[in-house]
């Protein structure tokens, strides 16, 4: 029978100065014993490079076993070794791989050794993304020892099994098998009671089969996220020789443009999260503890579905997704696509194949995601084409599902890109990187208007919090947590008064680690959380999306952390999923307010200390609120650099027009049309030397310089920038 052992402790770790091909190659010595799941960059996100990992394990050799080794994930690239003979390079940091040891394995003392190596090469992907590279052995390594007859674990890093579910419970499975027909191959399929509903024995060398479940219960998310389990082994003569299972479930969707999303004909709104794998002190080497932290947060939200960005997450997680009943969008790092850059498409077609064969049998996962935001350095014909071929792909490994695509806003309606897959996303963000709060209900509109056979959601939205930060007037990029509130509030009520959308994924459920980030007081992370990064705390906006999701009855008193304030009354804002709250001012009655999540109590008079009280049906909170001569400075974000100023230029429409004219150059500009012209490249390498001269920054082609200033918001004066985007609009444009 099959054995698996994990192979997590004891590893000694080398980080080296270049990259090398072959472990010879290594001349540092600065070795040190480390454990997986190991991330050697998690301190210094921005570091990129190459390291190698030494295991010795022991193995009593027998020829009639088989020997596999399999990572679930690797940063980067990494080359695998086994007593110095080369097992194989894997070119992607996020899928499973597994590679057979029969050709180097001995008996007694082994030798492993994994080159592993996050240089941001131009073949692999991702090329560029706001999040950071993390390097290391950051998921489970096993060893898999299997008798002479084996279901093949190294077929695109899958099980072995590959399973076809329909809602009306035909099962077609195919099973890669190393037998031949003296084996048999007996399949069955059990249900979430662990009853034998299904199954057939058949010659192992007919590796494809089909079952039927009569009655089948379908896969329901939320509601009844019903489950089945597949089980496959290989017999001789009755004894089992091996054995490999996989849930799966039966469901349908089906998407309509003028409708959204169906799941099991039942209309379903999607309300979603977006979420990276990291976590704080753990980096992406998270295990089931932070991953089931994660989901239990999701679930407490409301949320139904959970968009997983922008790679593969762990198999734990897709497990959970099920199990819970999310609706899931799954996708690839596909994240840039350079003209005449054939290598990164087959890079991705490689990493889509992987995504989609490992993974295919959670019936959460709904959408598989092919790019996000590539027209970031432009569109072309060579976009247009190859993401055609990314989504043939998904239509030839699996029919039952929908491709989908995340596309920035500078991406026209008439793009080609909004008529490739079946479901289009947009990452839109009015009222923070460009435009008003208001614009949200247009932009869908004018969508919705000129192309009505369309399914679109929007993939993104959201600002960046830092809960150090509050204010009674809040404004865009003052970083504080009663800001994002006011955005929120904006653009999802936008989105749920639009009956054509599909659905909606706040971006982002948790802050995350960003290398290239300097912005709102905190260095390294996109902090447009729901929830800290640590998972400790969660931010106002939170309560906003539990009070319009959730059934789970709560009231929470907003500004918790705002406790100094100004004046002799302020404004207390309460989030509730009950229809009527009573507010209470050191224990007396002050008020009570009816309505729907969002309860504004003001002129509320505050003393040197006021304990405020919130009750809302069997539900209460509580918090403290003082009374200060001077405003409390820590409240306030110092706009060392643009920050929000450029932002808030847009503002106002005379600040459009005056600022940012159309047959003139400005801020407002993409990167590639700026430095397309010779003029105003000169001109900005002269202004804004730093960004002129990162090649990093320069291929954001499609990305607007004000965008790119958003980024690097510490390096300039906003007098500066003014002065800059006044000398740009005195280049006219070429028509």
């Amino acid at each position: 029978m099959r054995k698996s052992i994990l192979l997590m402790k004891e590893w000694s770790f080398t980080r080296l100065s270049k990259s090398i091909l072959i472990p010879e190659e290594a001349n540092e010595y600065n070795t040190e014993m480390v454990s997986l799941p190991h991330v050697w960059n998690k301190e210094k996100p921005e570091e990129l490079g190459c390291c190698l990992y030494t295991k010795h394990f022991t193995v009593n050799k027998n020829s009639e076993k088989n020997y596999f080794i399999a990572f679930d994930a690797v940063g980067g690239v990494a080359r695998v070794f086994l007593n110095g003979g080369f097992l194989g390079e894997h070119r992607g940091g996020y899928s499973r791989f597994c590679y057979s040891m029969n050709e180097f394995i001995k008996d007694g003392d082994n030798c492993l050794q994994v080159i592993a190596d996050n240089t941001r090469y131009e073949d692999v992907n991702p090329l560029i993304g706001d999040f950071s590279y993390f390097g290391g052995i950051y998921r489970d390594v096993n060893l898999i020892e299997t008798e002479y007859v084996y279901i093949d674990p190294t077929y695109y890093g899958t099980s072995g099994i590959d399973i076809n579910a329909k809602a009306d419970g035909t099962i077609q499975i195919a099973v890669n098998v190393a037998a031949d027909n003296k084996v048999d191959l007996v399949c069955k399929i059990l249900n979430q009671d662990d009853v034998w509903v299904a199954g057939k024995e058949q010659k192992a060398n007919l590796n494809q089969l089909e079952l039927k479940v009569e009655n089948p219960i379908l896969w329901q998310g939320k509601e009844n996220p019903y489950m089945y389990r597949c089980i496959a082994e290989l017999r001789i003569e009755n004894e089992i020789y091996d054995s490999v299972e996989l849930p799966f479930g039966f469901r349908n969707i089906e998407m309509k443009p003028e409708s959204g999303f169906y799941l099991n004909g039942e209309h379903i709104k999607l309300h979603g999260v977006a979420k990276h794998q990291d976590f704080e002190g753990k980096a992406c080497g998270t295990g089931a503890a932070e991953q089931r932290k994660d989901m239990e947060l999701i679930e407490e939200i409301g949320a139904n579905a959970v968009r997983l960005s922008h790679y593969q997450h762990p198999a734990y997680t897709y497990d959970l997704c099920d199990k819970m009943g999310f609706i899931v969008w799954a996708e690839i790092p596909m994240l840039a696509m350079p003209d005449g850059n054939e290598a990164i498409v087959e890079n991705a077609k490689e990493q889509l194949k992987e995504l989609i064969l490992q993974n295919k049998h959670h019936p959460s996962i709904c959408f598989w995601g092919v790019q996000n935001e590539i027209a970031m350095r432009g569109e072309s014909q060579f976009t247009y084409n190859h993401v055609e071929k990314l989504n043939r792909i998904v239509k030839s490994l699996d029919p039952t599902r929908l491709s989908a695509g995340a596309n920035l806003y500078s991406v026209k309606n008439d793009s080609p890109l909004n008529f490739i897959n079946d479901a289009v996303g947009y990452n839109i963000y009015f009222g923070w990187y460009y435009g008003k709060l208001t614009d949200y209900e247009d932009f869908l509109n004018k969508f919705h208007e000129e192309n009505p056979n369309v399914s679109l959601g929007i993939s993104e939205y959201g600002v960046d919090c830092n809960t150090k930060f509050h204010s009674e007037e809040p404004e865009c990029k003052d970083y504080s947590e009663e800001f994002q509130c006011v955005y929120h509030e904006a653009a999802y009520g936008a989105f749920e008064k639009d009956t054509k959308l599909w659905g909606s994924f706040v971006w982002n459920m948790f802050d995350f680690s960003s290398a290239i980030r300097d912005e709102g007081g905190v260095k390294a992370r996109n902090c447009k959380g729901l929830v800290t990064y640590d998972r400790e705390v969660r931010k106002d906006s939170f309560y906003y999306y539990k009070a319009s999701w959730s059934d789970d009855k709560f009231v929470h008193i907003n500004g918790r952390r705002f406790v100094n304030r100004c004046g002799d009354t302020t404004t207390i804002t309460v989030y509730s999923n009950e229809e009527q709250v009573e507010l209470y001012l050191n224990g007396e009655f002050f008020s009570r307010k009816s309505g729907k999540r969002k309860f504004e109590f003001t002129e509320v008079p505050i003393d040197k200390e006021t304990k405020v009280t919130a009750k809302a049906g069997d539900c209460v909170d509580e918090t403290s609120i003082c009374k200060v001569d001077s405003p409390d400075k820590s409240y306030t974000y110092e706009k060392k650099g643009q920050g929000a100023m450029v932002t808030n230029w847009f503002l106002t429409d005379a600040g459009q027009k005056n600022l940012f004219p159309e047959d003139y150059y400005s801020f407002n500009d993409k990167m590639g049309d700026l430095f397309a012209n010779p003029q105003v490249t000169a001109l900005l390498e002269e202004e804004i030397t730093e960004i002129a001269h990162d090649e990093r920054a320069r291929s954001f082609g499609g990305m607007p310089l004000l965008r790119v200033l958003d980024y690097n918001s510490g390096l300039y004066t906003e007098e500066k920038l003014k002065k800059l985007n006044e000398k740009l609009n005195q280049i006219k444009k070429e028509k």
